[in-house]
């Protein structure tokens, strides 16, 4: 048998993560091993009970808890419009005092779950926007034709 060189292996090893749904060998093994034993300790009247009791929560959650999710997408795009409205590149806002071209990037793609304050802060230096006006627009404040 031909010997497998590093990257082969560690790319069939991927592969094989991704098929499996993203859940590794011994987490399969540990999750069927937890199984068996509560299946086994559990009876099924108490099965039912909580399973309309899980129904119940599931069903109350999402009325009594508002999202309040930060609006990534129209920061995003925000963003994007902003800069090119002013002929700048990404590099052209962090010299003006906004973050790093590479945090605008991911920012303008809508990879940054919840940016930080300080991060705020300097995008709003960078494209010289009025203080706070990034974490208007990221907490859904900001009309849009603003």
């Amino acid at each position: 048998m031909a010997k497998m060189g590093r990257r082969k292996r560690s790319r069939l090893n991927t592969q094989a993560f991704l098929a499996s749904g993203g859940v590794s060998k011994k987490q399969r093994e540990a999750d069927s091993t937890a199984a068996d034993t509560t299946a086994a300790a559990v009876d099924a009247p108490s099965v039912a009970a909580t399973g309309a009791r899980t129904a119940a929560k599931a069903a109350a959650t999402p009325a009594a808890q508002p999202t309040g999710d930060p609006d990534i997408a129209a920061l995003a795009d925000r963003v994007k419009a902003r800069r090119r409205e002013m002929g700048w590149t990404q590099g052209d806002v962090a010299k003006k005092g906004g973050p790093a071209a590479g945090m605008i990037s991911q920012i303008e793609r809508g990879l940054v779950e919840s940016p930080a304050a300080d991060v705020l802060a300097k995008l709003d230096a960078g494209l010289e926007w009025p203080a706070d006006t990034a974490a208007a627009i990221l907490a859904g404040r900001v009309p849009v034709g603003a």
